[in-house]
C-alpha cells in the first residue's frame, strides 16, 4: 500500500532494491550449504512415483579492511546444481492411427434435426458417399479425402463440399495407405505406455533436467574524506539450463521441467556500479552513480544438427543449416492431436536464439534538508542497445494440421463436427506454415536514449501530519536501428515495407517521441489518534513494458532483418501445400534506394505504428487508502483499499485477420478469408501484427492484515486480499478476434479473488533463557534447547479459464481462438481431476460466420491450499562464530495442488487435469558466520 519514490521509475508493479553488503573493520565471513534430494520427497502426483531429484545450493562470502578506516572490500559466491526429474501425461498416436486406422475418433450418428445419438437416428441426416463408392451415415468425427469434393467459385480452392469419407476395406475412417514420410517421422515418437487404449492422455513421460548456476559480488568501498565515499561492484551470474522432450531428443515436445521448456540455454548476465557521495554540509548531499548491464543468452533445440525431416522424406525444412536443424515443429489439433517438434508454442524453446543486451545508466541525485521539509531531486539518463536474432517461428518450420482439411462442409452444416487434425497429418496436408529466416547483409541491432528527471518534498506539516508529493518526468525516445537496414516496419497505407535508414526512412522509421511522460506522487499519513495512523496515496508509473514495444525485438522482427515466413489457408477446407513436395522458399526482396519495397504476400509484418505519432507509454495510476491501528507495541492491525488501472498498455493484434461474415452465405464468400481481410487490396493474406497501445487492466482490492512483532517468542502475520484484476486479455499477448477486442474483456490470468496467508515465526519455550528448560546442562540445552518452529500457510481461490472449442468450421475466420457457446450449467456436483467442468454445457458456435459468446476466463480452476513450516538453531561454536541448523518442509501436509483443466471442450479428454503442483519438498540447511 506505499508508493513509489519519485527517483523510482520504469516499474508499473512491485519494486525490488537489493544493496551489497560493504565490508567493515573486522573480517567477517560466512559459508552455506541447502540441500534438497528425493529421498525426502513425496510422490509426484501425476508420475505416482518419487522422481529423482539432486539439489545443492551453496556459497559464502568474505569481507574486512585494506587498509583500516579508509579501504575495504566484500566478495560472495552461490552456486547451483539441479538434477530434477519431471513428468508429465500428454498423447502420442496408437498403432492403429500409426497404421492409418481412426475408428477410435468416430462419434455419435448425426440426425437429420441437426441432434446426435449414439446408435443410428431414426430420421438420419443425408448418407455420405465413401472413397469405395458405398453410402454410409454420417457420423461426428469421419474424416474425408480431401482430394475429392467441389472447388469454390470465387477461390478455385476446395470448398468441403461433396467430398467423400475415407474408406478401406470397408471401414470408414481407415487410410489406404501412410505416406512413407510420415511413418518415417513417427518413428521418432514413442508408443502409448499408459494401459487403456486411450487415444488421449495415454503416455506418460518423465525426464531429468539439469541447471547449473554461478553468481558472485565484489565490492570495494573508499573513503577519501568524511565528506566523500567512493564504491564499485562488479557481478556475474552464469545460468546454464538443459531440459528434455516428453518424446526424447530428436523428437521434442512438451518440456519436462516446470516451466516447460525443453532444449538447452546459456545465459550471463553482468553488471558494473560506480558510485561517489559527497556531504556538502548536515543538510545538503549529492550521489552520482555509473552503472552498466549485459544480459547475454544462447538457446539451442535439443538435436541441434540433426535432420530428421529431410531424413524422414520432408524436403525444404532442414536446409543443410545449423539454424534449420532439428525437429521441426508439429500441430496436431483435434481429437487424438498432439505437438511435437521445438518451437515456443511446443515447448517454450524460442530456438535457435542469440541475444546480447546492454544498458548503460548515469545518475546524479541530491537532497535538501531545511526545517520540516526534505528535497531531493534528480537526474537519471539511460541508453540501451540490443542484438538480436530470435526464431519466434522454428527456423525449420513450423507445421498445423487442423480439422478442416480433412472435414466436409456437408457435415458440419448439419450440425455434426467433421475431419480431424491426426488425419491431416497422416496425409501431409497441412492447414498452416511459418518458419523464420535471417535476411542477408543486415546488422539486427537496436538503440535508445531514456531521459527522466524528479523532484521531491517529503513535509512534515504537523505534529500529526506527513505529506509527501513529488513529480516524475520520463521520455524513451523511439528506439532506432543501430546501422540502416538493421530494422523494418510497415506502411498499412501503401503496402510496403520500411527499412530503417535507407533512403527517405529514418532510423526510428517515423515513430515520434512521445514528450508527455509526467508522473505525479503524493502520498499522506495522518495521526488520528495516539496508536491510529490514516495513509493514503497516489503515483503514477510508466513501464517500458516488454515484446520490444518500447525497446527491442519487435523492429529486427521484421523484413528485411528477419524473414518471418507465414502460409495460410485462404479457408479451412483447403491444404497450404503437400508436406511431401515441401513448403514455398521465402522471398529475400531486394531493397529500393528510397527504403521501400512491397511487402510479398508470404512474409509476416510484427512491429508498426499506426499513425506513427500514436507510440505511448505504458502507465499505471496506483492509489490506496489505509488505516493502521496499533493495540500493544508489537500488535498491529491495517486495512486498505488498493487500486491501480493500468492504460496504454501495448499489444499486437493481427490487423490483417479474415472479418467475421454472417452473411457470407448469401454471396458465397465464406470460403474466401482473403477477400475480408484488411491488407487484401495489396495482395496481403498473411498475419500483419500492428504495435498499439490498445491494452487495458484494472485492480480493485481489500487488503487486511495483523501483525505480531517478535513478543513473547512468538512474531506473525496474519494478510487477506480480497480483489479483482481484470484485463483486455494478457498483456503482451493476442486477443482471441482480433477484431473484436470486447470480447476478451475478462479476469486476468493470474488473478486469485480471494488470498490468505498466514507466516509465524516462535521461539519454542524450551532452553537457556526461555520459559521452560533456563536452568538446563549442556547437553539437554544443545538436543532440546533454543529451536525455532516457522511456517507459511497459503490459501488462494482458483485461477480462471477460458473454455475454447478446436473444430468450429461454420466460423470461417482464421481467429486466434474460438469461443463456444454456452447451452446448460458448467458446474458438476464434485469437481476433480477427471471431471472439474461439464464440457456439455458448450457447443460450437451456432450459425455461420459468427464466434461464440462465451467470455475470457469465464471459469475457475482448483484452488490452491499449502503449508510450509521449519525447524531451525543457532548453535555457538565461539565467540563470534555461530553455526545455523534449518529443516524446511514445503507443501509440509503433501496437499494435491492441481493445476488448471484442458479447457478445451470438443477433444477426448477436454476436462481431464494432468498436472499438480509439487508435492511435499524437504530442504536442509547449514549456514556457518564467522
Amino acid at each position: 500500500t506505499s508508493n513509489y519514490d519519485a527517483s523510482f521509475g520504469s516499474v508499473a508493479g512491485a519494486l525490488l532494491q537489493a544493496t551489497t553488503k560493504s565490508g567493515t573493520n573486522s573480517f567477517r565471513g560466512s559459508l552455506f550449504e541447502y540441500l534438497r534430494n528425493d529421498a525426502f520427497n513425496a510422490a509426484n502426483w501425476a508420475a505416482q512415483q518419487d522422481l529423482p531429484l539432486r539439489w545443492n545450493q551453496f556459497g559464502g562470502s568474505f569481507g574486512g579492511p585494506i587498509l583500516k578506516n579508509k579501504l575495504f572490500f566484500f566478495a560472495d559466491y552461490q552456486g547451483l546444481r539441479r538434477r530434477r526429474s519431471e513428468s508429465t501425461i500428454t498423447t502420442v498416436p496408437t498403432q492403429a492411427e500409426r497404421n492409418g486406422d481412426l475408428r477410435a475418433l468416430l462419434g455419435d450418428y448425426i440426425c437429420a434435426d441437426g441432434t446426435t445419438s449414439p446408435t443410428p437416428c431414426a430420421n438420419p441426416a443425408p448418407a455420405v458417399t465413401t472413397t469405395e463408392g458405398t453410402s454410409v451415415p454420417a457420423r461426428n468425427g469421419m474424416v474425408f479425402d480431401p482430394t475429392t469434393g467441389n472447388q469454390d467459385p470465387v477461390t478455385g480452392q476446395p470448398n468441403g463440399i461433396g467430398r467423400e469419407a475415407i474408406s478401406s476395406g470397408g471401414q470408414v475412417n481407415v487410410l489406404p495407405t501412410v505416406p512413407a514420410a510420415v511413418t518415417n517421422i513417427l518413428k521418432f515418437l514413442p508408443m502409448p505406455n499408459i494401459a487403456g487404449g486411450a487415444i488421449a492422455g495415454n503416455y506418460l513421460a518423465t525426464g531429468g533436467e539439469r541447471f547449473d548456476s554461478d553468481q558472485g559480488d565484489g565490492r570495494v568501498d573508499y573513503n577519501f574524506s568524511d565528506a566523500l565515499h567512493f564504491f564499485g561492484r562488479y557481478t556475474i551470474a552464469d545460468f546454464n539450463k538443459f531440459a528434455p522432450g516428453a518424446y526424447g531428443t530428436i523428437a521434442g515436445g512438451p518440456g519436462l521441467d516446470q516451466i516447460f521448456f525443453a532444449g538447452t540455454s546459456l545465459a550471463r548476465n553482468q553488471s558494473l556500479a560506480l558510485g561517489a557521495t559527497y556531504t556538502f554540509s548536515p543538510t545538503l548531499i549529492t550521489d552520482f552513480r555509473f552503472g552498466f548491464y549485459r544480459y547475454r543468452v544462447r538457446v539451442q533445440p535439443n538435436g541441434v544438427g540433426t535432420t530428421p525431416a529431410s531424413d524422414a522424406g520432408f524436403p525444404g525444412l532442414n536446409l543443410g543449416t545449423v539454424e534449420t536443424s532439428g525437429m521441426p515443429a508439429f500441430y496436431i489439433s483435434g481429437s487424438g492431436g498432439f505437438n511435437f517438434g521445438y518451437a515456443l508454442g511446443v515447448n517454450q524453446c524460442n530456438c535457435p536464439l542469440k541475444e546480447t543486451e546492454n544498458h548503460l545508466q548515469w545518475v546524479n541525485n541530491w537532497t535538501k534538508t531545511r526545517a520540516d521539509h526534505t528535497f531531493s531531486w534528480g537526474v537519471d539518463i539511460r541508453r540501451a542497445q540490443q542484438q538480436r536474432v530470435p526464431s519466434d517461428s522454428h527456423r525449420s518450420g513450423e507445421i498445423s494440421f487442423n480439422n478442416g482439411v480433412t472435414g466436409s462442409a456437408d457435415i458440419d452444416g448439419e450440425g455434426g463436427s467433421s475431419g480431424a487434425g491426426l488425419a491431416s497429418f497422416l496425409l501431409a496436408q497441412p492447414s498452416g506454415f511459418a518458419r523464420y529466416f535471417t535476411g542477408l547483409g543486415f546488422y539486427p541491432g537496436l538503440r535508445q536514449t531514456r531521459l527522466f528527471l524528479y523532484g521531491q518534498d517529503s513535509w512534515r506539516a504537523t505534529r500529526k501530519l506527513t505529506v509527501n508529493l513529488g513529480l516524475r518526468y520520463e521520455n524513451y525516445l523511439p528506439q532506432t536501428a543501430a546501422k540502416p537496414g538493421g530494422a523494418g516496419s510497415f506502411d498499412p497505407n501503401t503496402g510496403e515495407v520500411l527499412v530503417a535508414g535507407v533512403g527517405s526512412v529514418p532510423l526510428s522509421m517515423g515513430v515520434k517521441a512521445y514528450n508527455l511522460g509526467f508522473a505525479p506522487r503524493l502520498g499522506v499519513a495522518y495521526q488520528l489518534q495516539e496508536h491510529t495512523v490514516v495513509r493514503a496515496g497516489y503515483g503514477r508509473s510508466f513501464s517500458p513494458a516488454g515484446l520490444g514495444a518500447v525497446f527491442g525485438q519487435a523492429p529486427d522482427y521484421d523484413p528485411p532483418v528477419t524473414i518471418p515466413q507465414q502460409v495460410n489457408q485462404n479457408n479451412n477446407y483447403a491444404a497450404v501445400f503437400s508436406l511431401l513436395s515441401g513448403p514455398p522458399s521465402p522471398p529475400n526482396p531486394t531493397i529500393g534506394s528510397n527504403g521501400r519495397y512491397p511487402l510479398p504476400p508470404t512474409l509476416n509484418v510484427f512491429y508498426f505504428f499506426d499513425p506513427p505519432s500514436s507510440y505511448r507509454i505504458p502507465l499505471a495510476d496506483s492509489w490506496n487508502l489505509a488505516v493502521q491501528h496499533g493495540f500493544t507495541s508489537s500488535l498491529t492491525a491495517e486495512i486498505a483499499y488498493v487500486g491501480n488501472v493500468g492504460r496504454h498498455l501495448f499489444m499486437n493484434p493481427n490487423v490483417n485477420q479474415a472479418a467475421l461474415d454472417p452473411n457470407c452465405v448469401t454471396d458465397g464468400t465464406c470460403n474466401d478469408f482473403n477477400a475480408r481481410r484488411r491488407f487484401n487490396g495489396f495482395g496481403l493474406d498473411q498475419a500483419i501484427y500492428q504495435t498499439c497501445n490498445c491494452d487495458n487492466s484494472d485492480y480493485h482490492g481489500l487488503q487486511a492484515k495483523v501483525q505480531q512483532r517478535l513478543a513473547h517468542g512468538l512474531d506473525f502475520l496474519v494478510s487477506y486480499t480480497w480483489g479483482k484484476a481484470m484485463a483486455d486479455t494478457e498483456t503482451g499477448g493476442a486477443f482471441s478476434n482480433n477484431l473484436n477486442w470486447k470480447q476478451d474483456r475478462g479476469p486476468a490470468n493470474f488473478d486469485r479473488a480471494q488470498a490468505l496467508t498466514i507466516s509465524h515465526v516462535w521461539e519454542l519455550p524450551y532452553g537457556r533463557g526461555r520459559h521452560w528448560g533456563s536452568g538446563s546442562g549442556k547437553v539437554m540445552d544443545l538436543v532440546l534447547g533454543g529451536w525455532n518452529f516457522t511456517g507459511i500457510t497459503t490459501v488462494e481461490s482458483g485461477l480462471p479459464f477460458t473454455v475454447t472449442v478446436s473444430n468450429a468450421p461454420n466460423v470461417f475466420a482464421d481467429l486466434n481462438s474460438v469461443r463456444p457457446d454456452r447451452i446448460g450449467n458448467p458446474s458438476v456436483a464434485n469437481p476433480n481431476a477427471t471431471l472439474w467442468f461439464n464440457p456439455a454445457a458448450f457447443v460450437a458456435p451456432q450459425g455461420i460466420g459468427r464466434n461464440g459468446l462465451e467470455s475470457h476466463n469465464s471459469l475457475r480452476g482448483p484452488g490452491f491450499y499449502e503449508f510450509d513450516l521449519g525447524l531451525g538453531k543457532t548453535f555457538t561454536i565461539t565467540e563470534g562464530k555461530t553455526l545455523e541448523f534449518k529443516w524446511e518442509n514445503f507443501n509440509a501436509t503433501n496437499h494435491v495442488n492441481l493445476a488448471n483443466p484442458n479447457g478445451t471442450v470438443d477433444v477426448v479428454v477436454p476436462r481431464q487435469i494432468t498436472s499438480a503442483a509439487d508435492m511435499r519438498q524437504m530442504r536442509f540447511g547449514l549456514h556457518l558466520r564467522f
